[in-house]
Formats: structure tokens, sequence, C-alpha cells
């Protein structure tokens, strides 16, 4: 009888193990997103600016119904580009509208036809790190 009695809370002990294990899944699965989630918060976004770009001081004129959008590059018109990307410090797309008229530090490309295209506003240590390098 005592063998029978041992199998029984083998099965039992299986039976709770089994139990416990499906109810700590949630709380590990919770706990790996909080992980990741930390590891993508700290990390730094990654700026990547051409070597070939230009520096230059950008200023974009206001948008006007009768005429093409114009730029200036430390004082030389230029043309925007049709798909102008202008990429802000923190890396996010800025509409040229909303940045008219202000003078930004950029590095920036020209595409085949002379029109600005991509241009990176600077944050303050790369400018610092543009003028360490000239």
């Amino acid at each position: 009888m005592p063998a029978g009695r041992a199998g029984r809370n083998t099965r039992r002990q299986a039976q709770e193990s089994v139990k416990l294990s499906r109810s700590l899944w949630p709380s590990l699965a919770c706990a790996a997103a909080l992980l990741l989630g930390a590891a993508a918060a700290s990390a730094q976004p990654v700026r990547v600016i051409p070597q070939d770009a230009q520096a230059a001081r950008l200023v974009i004129a206001a948008p006007s119904a009768s005429a093409p959008q114009t730029a200036t590059l430390d004082g030389k018109t230029v043309g925007v580009a049709p798909g102008v990307r202008l990429f802000g410090t923190d890396n996010q797309l800025l509409a040229t509208a909303a940045v008219a008229g202000q003078k930004l530090p950029v590095r920036y490309k020209l595409d085949l036809y002379g029109q600005l295209l991509t241009a990176w506003v600077l944050s303050e240590p790369e400018q610092k790190a543009l003028k360490q390098k000239s």
C-alpha cells in the first residue's frame, strides 16, 4: 500500500508543478518586456550623416502658392526638391513650413539638379565635432 500512495503523491506533485509553471509564464513575459523596453529607451538614436554631406547655415523660405519653394545655404539660393527630407536633432522628420525663416546649422545633400534633397539639423555636440574636424 505505501507504494500506491507514493505514486499518487508523485502525480499530485507533478500536476502542482505544471500549474505553478503555467502561472509563472505571464510574469516572466511581463518582466522580459520591461527589460527590453528599458534597453530600448536607454539606447541613443544613431544618426548616419554621409561623410560627403556639406555643412552650411540653412534658411528655408516661406512656402508660396505661386512660386516653387527655395532655400538659402550660406547665402546661396537653391531650389527645394519635391521630396525634400529635413531631419531634426532627434532624427525625426521636420516639416519645411514649420522651420521656414529660421537659420539652422545643417549638413546637406543636393540632388542631380542642384536642389536641396536632404538636410540634417545639427545639435550642439555635432556642431562642435564638425568645428574640430575643420
